[in-house]
Order: C-alpha cells, then sequence, then structure tokens
C-alpha cells in the first residue's frame, strides 16, 4: 500500500528563488517605485473643499395633522436616493451653468510646454492611436454606420459633466442626517466655491421638484374636482327619478321595517287563532252531523245538551210522560186524553228535532264563518308578505342609489378639501434640508500624499516583483537542483559540474585543450566536482563499481563530452587504466579537448578496417588512453548496435579498468540507447536550467525501454556564485584552494 508523502517547505528554497531573480525583483520594483515618484512629484497638488448637509425626512403637509404626527423612523432609501441625486447630472449641469465652467482652466488645462508634459502627451497620443485602431479593426459595419450619424439625446457638454461628477465625494455620517459634499479642484478657492454652489443647487432643485409635484398635484385635484361635481349631480339625479317614478316620500327608516315586520307577525298570530277556530268549528260540525242519523246521540253534543229550549221541551216531554203513565192506569190508549198526551209527545219531539236541526245548522254557519276568516287571514298575510318583499327591493335599490350619491359628495368634498390644503401648501416653499456648514478654501491638498503613495509603492513593488519571480520560477519546468532529479527524474543524483572559466595551458607543447580543468587546475572548485561524481559513479553499485560507463544526455548541448573527459582524467590521476571511446559519430569532439587526430577510430575497429593498435591513442596524461570517433559512417546506429561493439568492449575489459564512452544525444538519435545494452551503467548529463523536465523524462524512458542501468545524472553548468544553493562549495574552494583568491571571471562553455 502507497504511502503519500508530504513535502516539508523549506525556507532556503524561496530564498534561493529571491536570489536566483533578484535582477527581476529589482527591475520590478525600481520601475514602479520610480513610476511612481515620477507621478507623485510632477502632478499638480489636488484641494479637497467640503460643506455639510442636514437632510431631514421629507417635509410633512403641515395642514393635516394626521402627517405631521406621524413618525417614519425608516427612510434608508430616501437617503440612499438623496445622496445620489446629489451626484445627478442634472444638479452638475446646474452648478455648472451658474459658476459658468464651460471654459474653465479647472476643466480645460492649457498644455504645458515641457519635457515631462510633451512626453506624457505623446504617450498618451501613442496609445490612443492604437487603442482607436485596433477598436477600428474590431468594429462591424453596423456599428461604423450607427456611429457616423447623429446620436439623439447627447449633449455637447456630456464631457464636462462626467468630469465634474467624477469629483463629487458624499460621504453620510453614521447615525445621523448628516452628509459631508466634497469637491476636488486644483484651485482651492474653486473647489469651495463650487461644492457650495453645489450644495445650494442640489437645495434649489429639491424645492423645485417638489413644486413641480405640487403644481402637477392641484392641476390633477382640479380636473378630478371637475370629475367628481359632475358624478355627484348624476347621482343625485338618479336618486330623484327612482323616488318620483316609486312615489317614495321619505327615506326607508329602520322604523318602517320595524311597523312592517310587527304588522307580519299580528298578522301570523290572528291566521294561527283562526285556524284553531276553524278546526273547532269543523268538529263540532262534523261530529253534529255523524249523529244526525242517531237522534238519540244528538244529546250529547254540547250545543244541543246547553240549549235551553231543548232542555224546556224535554222538561215538558218528562210531564207528558208522566201524565200519561198515570192517564194509561185510568184510560186506554185510545182515550182522547191519551190520544191528546200522544199528540203533545209528537209536538214536543217535532219541535225538538227542528231545534236539534237549528242548532246543527248554527254550528255549520259557524264553520263556514271561521273558513272564511281563515281564508281571508291568508290572503291578507300573503300580500302583506308581497308588499314587504317589494319594500325591501325598493329599499336596496334605493339605499344603493342614496350610497352612490353620498359617496360621490363626500369624495367631491374630500376632494375639495385636499385642493384647498395644496393650494395652500403650493406657497409654502419649505425645505427639508439645509446647509450647516459652508465649505471653506482649504489650506492643504489632499492628492498627492507622497509619503503614503511612495510607501504603497516599496510595498508593491516589492511584492509584484517577488510575485513576478516566483511566477516565473514556476513557469520555469527546467531541472536546476538536485532535489529535481531526485523528485522529478526519479533516478540518484551524482553531483554537480560547475560553471568555470578555461585557465591558458602552462605547457606551450600541450595539445591538450584548456576546459580538462581536471589537468589544467587539479586544485579548483569544477576539478573537486569531477572527482567528487568519480567517487558517486564508483560507488552508486552496491556489489562492484561499474567498469563500462555510457555517459549520454537527453538533448544536445548538455556539456557530455567535456564531462566525460575530465571524469576520465580523474580516474586516471586516480591511478586507475582509463580508456576513452568517442562514440559520438554525430559531432565528436574528443579528439579536439586531447589534441589527437581522428582519422583511425572506433569506426574503423567496428568495420574491421584497422585494428586496436592503431585505434588507441595515449595521452599525456598517464594510464589515460583514447579511441577516437574515426571517421562518420552512414550508418552510426547500425555498427554501434552490432556484435563487433560487444566484441571490442569485451577485449578493452580485460585491458582498463574503467571504459568510459561519450555518445550522442538519447533523443535526437539512437546511438545511446544501441549502446546502453554493452554497458555496465548510464550516467546522464543534464545542464542546470537549461533541460526541461519532460526532455530529461523522455530520455530516461527510452534507456528504462531496453533495461539499461541509470546510475545517475550530473547536474552540469552549476553557477556557483549565481544559486546559493551551491554556496558551500564555493566556500570550500576559497578555504582550500591555491591562493584562496574567488576567480570572477566565468562563461558557460556547451559540447
Amino acid at each position: 500500500m502507497e504511502q503519500d508523502t508530504e513535502e516539508n517547505i523549506d525556507i532556503r528554497d524561496y530564498l534561493r528563488v529571491i536570489r536566483k531573480r533578484r535582477w527581476t525583483i529589482i527591475t520590478v520594483f525600481s520601475i514602479i517605485v520610480a513610476t511612481v515618484i515620477i507621478h507623485v512629484f510632477t502632478s499638480p497638488p489636488i484641494y479637497e473643499a467640503t460643506t455639510r448637509l442636514i437632510i431631514d425626512k421629507e417635509n410633512p403637509n403641515v395642514v393635516s395633522i394626521q402627517e405631521v404626527m406621524a413618525i417614519d423612523a425608516s427612510g434608508t432609501d430616501y437617503y440612499q436616493t438623496q445622496y445620489k441625486i446629489i451626484e445627478s447630472r442634472t444638479v452638475a449641469r446646474e452648478a455648472i451653468r451658474r459658476l459658468q465652467l464651460e471654459e474653465s482652466g479647472e476643466f480645460f488645462p492649457k498644455e504645458k510646454d515641457d519635457i515631462i508634459s510633451n512626453l506624457k502627451r505623446s504617450i498618451k497620443d501613442t496609445i490612443t492611436f492604437w487603442k482607436d485602431s485596433i477598436a477600428s479593426l474590431l468594429r462591424t459595419q453596423e456599428e461604423i454606420t450607427s456611429e457616423s450619424g447623429t446620436v439623439e439625446g447627447y449633449e455637447p457638454d456630456s464631457s464636462l459633466v462626467s468630469n465634474f461628477i467624477q469629483r463629487i465625494r458624499v460621504n453620510p455620517i453614521r447615525n445621523s442626517r448628516l452628509v459631508d459634499v466634497s469637491f476636488e479642484a486644483k484651485d482651492p478657492a474653486l473647489a469651495a466655491k463650487i461644492v457650495n454652489t453645489l450644495a445650494n443647487a442640489y437645495i434649489n432643485q429639491n424645492l423645485e421638484t417638489k413644486l413641480r409635484a405640487v403644481q402637477d398635484a392641484v392641476k390633477w385635484l382640479h380636473n378630478r374636482i371637475e370629475e367628481e361635481r359632475k358624478r355627484v349631480g348624476k347621482a343625485e339625479h338618479a336618486l330623484l327619478r327612482y323616488k318620483e317614478k316609486h312615489s317614495i316620500v321619505t327615506d326607508f327608516s329602520s322604523d318602517v321595517e320595524k311597523i312592517t315586520a310587527q304588522k307580519l307577525a299580528e298578522m301570523n298570530t290572528q291566521l294561527v287563532e283562526a285556524e284553531l277556530k276553524r278546526v273547532e268549528a269543523e268538529t263540532r260540525y262534523k261530529q253534529a252531523i255523524a249523529l244526525m242519523g242517531t237522534p238519540d246521540m244528538l244529546d250529547s253534543i254540547p250545543e244541543v245538551l246547553n240549549n235551553k229550549l231543548i232542555w224546556e221541551i224535554k222538561s215538558m216531554e218528562v210531564e207528558l210522560y208522566k201524565r200519561r203513565s198515570e192517564l194509561s192506569e185510568k184510560y186506554g190508549q185510545k182515550h182522547p186524553r191519551m190520544v191528546a198526551i200522544e199528540s203533545e209527545l209528537r209536538t214536543l219531539q217535532k219541535r225538538r228535532t227542528q231545534e236539534v236541526n237549528r242548532v246543527v245548522n248554527s254550528l255549520r254557519n259557524e264553520y263556514k264563518v271561521a273558513l272564511a276568516k281563515e281564508n281571508s287571514l291568508k290572503a291578507a298575510l300573503a300580500k302583506q308578505k308581497k308588499e314587504s318583499l317589494e319594500l325591501n327591493k325598493k329599499a336596496i335599490e334605493y339605499g344603493v342609489l342614496r350610497r352612490e350619491a353620498e359617496s360621490a359628495r363626500q369624495m367631491n368634498e374630500l376632494l375639495i378639501k385636499r385642493f384647498k390644503e395644496t393650494s395652500l401648501t403650493e406657497d409654502m416653499r419649505t425645505g427639508n434640508i439645509r446647509i450647516v456648514d459652508r465649505a471653506e478654501v482649504p489650506k492643504g491638498p489632499v492628492k498627492p500624499r507622497k509619503g503614503l503613495n511612495i510607501l504603497l509603492a516599496i510595498i508593491v513593488g516589492l511584492v509584484m516583483g517577488v510575485g513576478l519571480a516566483f511566477f516565473f520560477e514556476y513557469l520555469d519546468n527546467t531541472i536546476k537542483i538536485p532535489e529535481d532529479i531526485k523528485q522529478h527524474l526519479k533516478i540518484p543524483y551524482l553531483g554537480p559540474a560547475p560553471l568555470f572559466s578555461p585557465e591558458g595551458k602552462g605547457n606551450p607543447d600541450d595539445d591538450t585543450d584548456p576546459e580538462l580543468v581536471t589537468l589544467h587546475s587539479p586544485k579548483s572548485t569544477a576539478s573537486e566536482s569531477y572527482r567528487g561524481i568519480r567517487t558517486s559513479i564508483l560507488f552508486s553499485s552496491a556489489e562492484s563499481a561499474p567498469q563500462v560507463i555510457l555517459i549520454s544526455s537527453a538533448a544536445p548541448l548538455e556539456g557530455k563530452t567535456i564531462t566525460t573527459a575530465n571524469l576520465a582524467v580523474t580516474m586516471a590521476q586516480a591511478d586507475s587504466k582509463v580508456i576513452v571511446l568517442d562514440c559520438d559519430m554525430r559531432r565528436p569532439k574528443m579528439h579536439k579537448l586531447f589534441g589527437i587526430a581522428k582519422d583511425c577510430g572506433v569506426s574503423n575497429l567496428l568495420v574491421g578496417s584497422s585494428d586496436a593498435e592503431e585505434a588507441i591513442f595515449h595521452t599525456r596524461i598517464p594510464k589515460l588512453d583514447i579511441i577516437p570517433s574515426g571517421p562518420i559512417p552512414p550508418n552510426p546506429s547500425e555498427i554501434l548496435g552490432s556484435t563487433r561493439m560487444a566484441t571490442l568492449l569485451n577485449d578493452l575489459r580485460k585491458q582498463y579498468a574503467h571504459i568510459l564512452i561519450d555518445s550522442s544525444p538519447s533523443t535526437a538519435v539512437t546511438d545511446a540507447v544501441v549502446l546502453s545494452k554493452w554497458v555496465d551503467g548510464v550516467v546522464l548529463v543534464i545542464r542546470a536550467g537549461d533541460m526541461a523536465r519532460e526532455i530529461a523524462k523522455n530520455g530516461i524512458a527510452q534507456f528504462e525501454a531496453v533495461g539499461a542501468h541509470i546510475l545517475g545524472a550530473v547536474l552540469n553548468g552549476v553557477d556557483m556564485s549565481k544559486d546559493g544553493y551551491y554556496s558551500y562549495y564555493q566556500y570550500y574552494y576559497y578555504y582550500y584552494g591555491e591562493n584562496g583568491e574567488e576567480k570572477k571571471s566565468r562563461r558557460k562553455k556547451r559540447s
């Protein structure tokens, strides 16, 4: 399982970047500070005058007690609106008109005829020219046509007004109704005059706005009153016509409704009583009719039972029955007296029957009277209900018309009242904005603030310089320090090869190149670095030191040939027998460094045209031999990858302790990759600050693809005096050097 490792942030890395990019930081810092200083000391002084206003809430209507007593604690939007009105173009134009600033030198200054002014004007004209040129190229034909025409609503003083507004500053005072209005100008007296005039123009504009609003309101109210007057007349005429149509004399009051309701209640009560009487009479009548067939049962009817005449008849019948009973004992049935009694009895019975019939007829008459009364009350009640409904309808319609008339009258009266109030307000030119402190002529300028501007320039210059330096460092993807090799290339670091200035040869007969610093300056920093690289290479393998070493680079001009030659010299100086093979068949240079001919060399040995004795050259350095490249063949990759190359290396292994091979760059041609399969290890030379990480990774990937063993990388061309990372090398060189004197002249050498 892989564990994420966090990189430790070292402050020395930042210091190294700052030291490396110090000229970038110094340049940016100098430009910014110098520009600000020139601007500060050449800019004219700017003065600021301030007037203080108090802005109360909108004045209430003094003729309305409700509006006077009402208090609105809010109003943030109101004040924000007022602040924007102060900065409005209308107020600005009024102030410009009052002060006649159309040709003022404050806004239309005369151009100075000095060097700095001419330079500024030239730069400005150049920028304007290029800006207009680019804009004209980007504009379409429609835009050009629209711009060529007259712009509707364009004011000739628009630029002056815009310049004027840009100088206005509105600063509300917290937790108060006060506001400071400031204006900036080159002339202090003019600044005070302008801001005072601006405040007056704002106050007057506010009053004029209110006056126009009142006048518009008066006009609107006048028109509305005329409309309402017509509406009142129309409503009242409609009400009058309705009263005439329905013969309405008085209004429909609540008393009328109560009387109507009482009548309905009384009639309903009478109807209920009539119904009860009718039911009672009907019952008695029907009972009497039912008993007509049984005369003896008729006596049970209360009317018959309570009838005096019938009682008398019954009494008389009783007397006659009593007499007949008495006489029947004496006389027979046909006795005249008995016959007379029977005749009287029949007469009485007939009379009684007649009386009963009369009682029944009276019951029938009572029933009919009760029924007629009930029907009469029902009809009267229905009529009264109908009249009540009709009355309600009339009352509703009448109420609608009356309310419309009253509403129209009230609206008319309200409008007349508001009209009088508004007319009175029109004459009261009161305002809620007043000047508390008028602006005075400022004693000192507010711009430019030289000390603050220079201090900010110093801070901004340092920040931008350092930021730009780290930005360039971020964009720089080259290999610069050993940590880059370890972090990005994932291969060992063998050591640095510093920049050095080749010294002249001590022996005139010596044909070796001065760049063999390990030979001509064995105690220099560069010689010590190469000896350190030699040690790193020999101890790069844990089992045994590599014998055949291929030295290559990912790209040309990385210094691999000089590195190979100096490493060979240091190995020979360590009493090891060393041979160098120049296998760079593209641009061979090894023969020039050691001052030998290249007529016979590696290419001759590989094609078999010469033997080893002819191709090996002995140098003036003990135990160091050279095999130059020889004639450049047309197919270097094929002959370097042939078995003859392996045979040659096997033969040389028996004679030499170390075999160094200088080859072509791996990303340019395949020579180095082909040779890597015959060697014990590969050393990559990387020029510090020149080799991009991607190219180096590509070169390493080519060697790894064929299974080559990469011993590590040498960081070549390191400027010890420039990069603080390697400063300790300088220290040791000063301490252990021959004279302890610093060598200041340095130059890069590439091969």
